[in-house]
Protein backbone atom coordinates (compact mmCIF):
# COMPACT_ATOMS: atom_id res chain seq x y z
CA UNK A 1 0.00 0.00 0.00
CA UNK A 2 1.16 3.38 -0.84
CA UNK A 3 1.94 5.88 1.92
CA UNK A 4 3.27 9.42 1.58
CA UNK A 5 4.19 11.37 4.90
CA UNK A 6 1.57 13.61 5.90
CA UNK A 7 4.85 15.92 6.95
CA UNK A 8 6.06 15.84 3.55
CA UNK A 9 4.86 18.56 1.08
CA UNK A 10 3.35 15.87 -1.05
CA UNK A 11 1.84 14.49 2.18
CA UNK A 12 0.57 18.25 3.18
CA UNK A 13 -0.85 19.06 -0.76
CA UNK A 14 -2.63 15.57 -0.30
CA UNK A 15 -4.21 16.24 3.56
CA UNK A 16 -5.67 19.41 2.82
CA UNK A 17 -7.38 17.82 -0.35
CA UNK A 18 -8.50 15.06 1.54
CA UNK A 19 -10.31 17.73 4.03
CA UNK A 20 -12.11 19.66 0.99
CA UNK A 21 -12.92 16.17 -0.53
CA UNK A 22 -14.52 14.76 3.05
CA UNK A 23 -16.15 18.19 3.63
CA UNK A 24 -17.84 17.55 0.18
CA UNK A 25 -18.77 14.34 1.53
CA UNK A 26 -20.04 15.64 4.53
CA UNK A 27 -22.36 18.42 2.70
CA UNK A 28 -23.28 15.78 0.24
CA UNK A 29 -24.51 12.91 3.08
CA UNK A 30 -26.57 15.99 4.65
CA UNK A 31 -28.14 16.04 1.60
CA UNK A 32 -29.22 12.76 1.57
CA UNK A 33 -30.01 12.31 4.69
CA UNK A 34 -32.13 15.71 4.73
CA UNK A 35 -33.94 14.71 2.20
CA UNK A 36 -35.28 11.69 4.54
CA UNK A 37 -33.27 8.83 2.15
CA UNK A 38 -32.57 6.46 4.71
CA UNK A 39 -28.85 7.53 5.63
CA UNK A 40 -27.55 6.42 8.96
CA UNK A 41 -24.92 7.75 11.30
CA UNK A 42 -23.85 3.93 11.70
CA UNK A 43 -19.98 2.20 11.51
CA UNK A 44 -20.14 2.50 7.98
CA UNK A 45 -20.58 6.64 7.78
CA UNK A 46 -17.65 7.01 9.91
CA UNK A 47 -15.66 4.68 8.01
CA UNK A 48 -16.36 6.36 5.11
CA UNK A 49 -15.62 9.93 6.54
CA UNK A 50 -12.38 8.33 7.48
CA UNK A 51 -11.46 7.08 4.37
CA UNK A 52 -11.91 10.58 2.99
CA UNK A 53 -9.80 11.79 5.25
CA UNK A 54 -6.95 9.39 4.73
CA UNK A 55 -5.73 8.68 1.49
CA UNK A 56 -2.77 7.83 1.26
CA UNK A 57 -1.77 8.64 4.61
CA UNK A 58 -2.66 6.22 6.93
CA UNK A 59 -2.22 2.41 6.43
CA UNK A 60 -5.59 1.35 7.39
CA UNK A 61 -7.53 3.92 5.63
CA UNK A 62 -11.10 3.95 6.13
CA UNK A 63 -10.92 0.42 8.83
CA UNK A 64 -10.95 0.60 12.42
CA UNK A 65 -7.87 -0.25 13.76
CA UNK A 66 -6.61 -3.81 13.63
CA UNK A 67 -3.40 -5.11 15.56
CA UNK A 68 -2.56 -1.58 16.49
CA UNK A 69 -2.86 0.31 19.58
CA UNK A 70 -2.71 3.77 20.38
CA UNK A 71 -1.58 6.89 23.10
CA UNK A 72 -3.11 9.82 22.63
CA UNK A 73 -1.26 12.46 25.19
CA UNK A 74 -2.38 11.18 28.26
CA UNK A 75 -5.64 9.22 26.93
CA UNK A 76 -4.95 5.68 26.14
CA UNK A 77 -8.16 4.19 23.90
CA UNK A 78 -9.13 0.89 24.34
CA UNK A 79 -7.11 -2.33 22.68
CA UNK A 80 -7.91 -2.50 18.98
CA UNK A 81 -10.51 -5.75 19.70
CA UNK A 82 -12.28 -3.17 21.56
CA UNK A 83 -13.10 -0.92 19.04
CA UNK A 84 -15.89 -2.26 16.91
CA UNK A 85 -18.14 -2.77 20.49
CA UNK A 86 -17.07 0.37 21.64
CA UNK A 87 -18.44 2.56 18.67
CA UNK A 88 -21.27 0.40 18.58
CA UNK A 89 -22.41 1.42 22.29
CA UNK A 90 -21.39 4.92 21.06
CA UNK A 91 -24.01 5.00 18.27
CA UNK A 92 -26.46 3.20 20.74
CA UNK A 93 -26.39 6.74 22.87
CA UNK A 94 -26.46 8.82 19.73
CA UNK A 95 -29.26 7.57 18.53
CA UNK A 96 -30.86 7.08 22.18
CA UNK A 97 -30.29 10.50 22.72
CA UNK A 98 -31.23 11.85 19.37
CA UNK A 99 -34.55 13.17 20.36
CA UNK A 100 -33.90 14.27 24.01
CA UNK A 101 -30.23 16.35 23.33
CA UNK A 102 -30.18 19.67 21.22
CA UNK A 103 -27.85 19.83 18.38
CA UNK A 104 -24.93 21.43 20.29
CA UNK A 105 -24.99 18.58 22.73
CA UNK A 106 -25.11 15.96 20.63
CA UNK A 107 -22.24 17.36 18.33
CA UNK A 108 -20.43 17.89 21.43
CA UNK A 109 -21.16 14.06 21.96
CA UNK A 110 -20.13 12.98 18.65
CA UNK A 111 -17.19 15.35 18.96
CA UNK A 112 -15.53 13.11 22.07
CA UNK A 113 -17.26 9.59 20.65
CA UNK A 114 -14.81 9.07 17.83
CA UNK A 115 -11.61 10.41 19.86
CA UNK A 116 -11.88 8.93 22.97
CA UNK A 117 -12.25 5.50 21.32
CA UNK A 118 -9.80 6.16 18.26
CA UNK A 119 -11.02 3.82 16.49
CA UNK A 120 -8.56 4.37 12.90
CA UNK A 121 -4.70 4.02 12.96
CA UNK A 122 -4.54 7.89 11.43
CA UNK A 123 -7.21 10.75 11.35
CA UNK A 124 -9.54 10.10 14.30
CA UNK A 125 -9.27 14.11 15.02
CA UNK A 126 -10.36 14.50 11.28
CA UNK A 127 -13.49 11.74 11.17
CA UNK A 128 -14.50 13.28 14.65
CA UNK A 129 -15.09 16.80 13.61
CA UNK A 130 -16.68 15.63 10.38
CA UNK A 131 -19.14 13.83 12.26
CA UNK A 132 -19.44 16.74 14.68
CA UNK A 133 -20.47 19.12 11.66
CA UNK A 134 -22.78 16.25 9.97
CA UNK A 135 -24.66 15.42 13.76
CA UNK A 136 -25.01 19.72 14.22
CA UNK A 137 -26.31 20.14 10.58
CA UNK A 138 -28.44 16.93 10.45
CA UNK A 139 -29.80 17.96 14.05
CA UNK A 140 -30.66 21.03 12.99
CA UNK A 141 -31.76 20.79 9.85
CA UNK A 142 -30.22 22.92 7.65
CA UNK A 143 -26.29 23.04 6.57
CA UNK A 144 -24.60 25.72 8.60
CA UNK A 145 -24.33 29.18 6.98
CA UNK A 146 -20.63 31.09 7.34
CA UNK A 147 -17.75 31.62 5.32
CA UNK A 148 -15.06 29.34 7.31
CA UNK A 149 -16.53 26.07 9.14
CA UNK A 150 -16.21 26.07 12.52
CA UNK A 151 -14.33 22.51 12.34
CA UNK A 152 -11.25 24.16 10.25
CA UNK A 153 -11.29 26.99 13.38
CA UNK A 154 -11.01 24.09 15.60
CA UNK A 155 -7.82 22.43 13.76
CA UNK A 156 -5.96 25.59 12.85
CA UNK A 157 -6.48 27.92 15.32
CA UNK A 158 -8.19 26.36 18.58
CA UNK A 159 -6.87 23.17 19.19
CA UNK A 160 -4.63 22.84 22.16
CA UNK A 161 -8.28 23.89 23.86
CA UNK A 162 -10.44 21.44 22.04
CA UNK A 163 -7.61 18.56 23.17
CA UNK A 164 -7.49 19.98 27.04
CA UNK A 165 -11.31 19.77 26.65
CA UNK A 166 -11.45 16.60 25.36
CA UNK A 167 -8.79 15.07 27.99
CA UNK A 168 -11.21 16.43 30.76
CA UNK A 169 -13.62 14.76 28.99
CA UNK A 170 -12.14 11.33 28.96
CA UNK A 171 -11.13 11.65 32.48
CA UNK A 172 -15.00 12.39 33.31
CA UNK A 173 -15.97 9.21 31.03
CA UNK A 174 -18.51 7.15 32.58
CA UNK A 175 -19.20 3.34 32.36
CA UNK A 176 -22.41 3.52 30.01
CA UNK A 177 -20.39 5.67 27.38
CA UNK A 178 -21.31 8.88 28.23
CA UNK A 179 -19.44 11.57 30.06
CA UNK A 180 -19.49 15.67 31.26
CA UNK A 181 -20.64 17.37 27.65
CA UNK A 182 -21.10 21.07 29.10
CA UNK A 183 -17.82 22.38 28.68
CA UNK A 184 -17.63 21.21 25.02
CA UNK A 185 -20.98 21.98 24.35
CA UNK A 186 -20.25 25.93 25.41
CA UNK A 187 -17.27 25.64 23.34
CA UNK A 188 -19.23 24.61 20.10
CA UNK A 189 -22.06 26.95 21.09
CA UNK A 190 -19.15 29.87 20.55
CA UNK A 191 -17.71 28.43 17.34
CA UNK A 192 -21.15 28.02 15.64
CA UNK A 193 -22.86 31.79 16.73
CA UNK A 194 -18.71 33.13 15.07
CA UNK A 195 -19.19 30.95 11.88
CA UNK A 196 -22.83 31.81 11.26
CA UNK A 197 -21.91 35.66 12.10
CA UNK A 198 -19.85 35.98 9.11
CA UNK A 199 -22.48 34.84 7.29
CA UNK A 200 -24.58 37.45 8.27
CA UNK A 201 -21.52 39.85 7.54
CA UNK A 202 -21.12 38.74 3.96
CA UNK A 203 -25.27 39.57 3.67
CA UNK A 204 -24.94 42.88 5.13
CA UNK A 205 -22.28 43.36 2.68
CA UNK A 206 -24.03 42.31 -0.42
CA UNK A 207 -26.80 44.28 0.06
Amino acid sequence: MLIIDAESNAGQYISTRNRARQFDFIHMSWAVANAGLGLQINHRLVCELNLYATHYISPQPGQYRRHYNVKVQDHRPSDWCMVYEEMSQFFDVLNAKWSTWDELRLAAYALWGVNHIHPFADGNGRTARALCYFVLCRKLGEWLRGKTAFIEVIKNQLHDEYCAILQRMHDAKRPDMTTELDEMTAFLNDLVLQQVATAEEEGVAAA
